[in-house]
């Protein structure tokens, strides 16, 4: 076997010989990491956050975190364990003294039910895309894709048909719902949404 060094690729292409299978596999190795070197230097589009808007229930929502923990004792079936972790996780949150509790959350007795959560949901959420499109001047019809995130709740239509549905989006709108993921989900939705965008 002789060892050949080509001049060019093209004369390398003609004098290799594709019956062996060394020189197949080294081919297709070749192909494979240029593929590679050609996907990482490529420059992908940039991906820009123009704008936000954070929802801020009516101050009638609003207590300390004391008031917090009080009603979960007053109200939960949580063991002592369970107490200590949940004022732990309040300490460490990053909530202020001052935070919110859903309207379910703070009647006199609580109302936990579905139709509570769903309350919630919409008023968290259409709070927050009103502020956003009353910001930004974008219209219903302008908006192409819709990634909705909610770590727990989970319901049917999905929160991102709701947006959908509200807002009279475009037909052919692509609609994503991340739910029942944990706290990861937020990254997760944000990751997809920069990924749609790039395709898109």
């Amino acid at each position: 076997m002789s060892l050949i060094i080509p001049n060019s690729l093209s004369q390398f292409l003609t004098n290799l010989n594709f019956t062996s299978t060394p020189a197949v596999i080294c081919f297709t190795l070749m192909v494979v990491f240029m593929l590679n070197l050609i996907f990482i230097l490529k420059p992908s589009p940039e991906i820009f956050l123009l704008d936000f808007a954070c929802y801020k229930p009516p101050s009638s929502l609003a207590c300390t975190k004391e008031m917090v923990l009080k009603r979960l004792r007053l109200y939960g079936d949580f063991s002592e364990e369970s107490l200590e972790f949940m004022k732990k996780t309040l300490e460490t949150l990053g909530s202020g003294e001052s935070t919110y509790l859903p309207e379910g959350l703070v009647r006199e007795p609580p109302e936990m039910s579905t139709e509570e959560a769903r309350k919630e949901a919409e008023m968290v959420m259409f709070g927050a895309v009103d502020e956003l499109l009353a910001k930004t001047g974008v219209k219903g019809e302008e908006i192409g894709i819709v990634v909705v995130n909610c770590s727990s709740f989970k319901v049917v239509p999905s929160l991102s048909s709701m947006i959908v549905n509200r807002y009279k989006l475009r037909e052919g709108v692509l609609s994503y719902n991340l739910g029942g993921m944990g706290c990861s989900a937020g990254l997760l939705a944000i990751g997809m949404a920069k990924n749609l965008l790039k395709v898109g």
